[in-house]
This record gives structure tokens, C-alpha cells and sequence, in this order.
């Protein structure tokens, strides 16, 4: 399945164009959905170089993650 998960607000606090705390547990969530074989693509208002923040953000933090 293909999941489109929105980052600001989501997955960290909304503090944008800042990337905010962690949502708790969103993370873990996120490796257990991928761990079952779900594919995740970032659905957000970013773009450019703050987009680029948000993809490295989650790498960062094991995610695969496409935007």
C-alpha cells in the first residue's frame, strides 16, 4: 500500500517553516508500517529546500521516505 503522510503537525509539531518536536510514537509507526512492506510518500506544503529538511529529517531517523 502506498501511504501519503503529512510532515507539519504530523509528524512533528507545526512549526513551519521550523521543523517542531516529535510527535510521539509517529516515528515508530512509521517503521512498522514500512517493516510491513508500505510504501510512504511525504505530503506536504513544503518545497525547495525546506522540503529537502523534511525528507533528510525522517532518513534521519530511518524512515524511507519519498516526496
Amino acid at each position: 500500500m502506498l501511504i501519503a503522510i503529512d510532515f507539519d503537525g504530523t509528524l512533528v509539531e507545526h512549526k513551519y517553516p521550523e521543523i517542531g518536536k516529535e510527535i510521539p510514537f509517529a516515528f515508530e509507526t512509521l517503521k512498522r508500517l514500512q517493516a510491513d512492506g508500505h510504501r510512504l510518500i511525504l505530503w506536504s506544503v513544503r518545497e525547495g529546500r525546506l522540503l529537502d529538511e523534511a525528507v533528510a529529517y525522517c532518513r534521519e531517523r530511518g524512515i524511507d521516505i519519498a516526496a
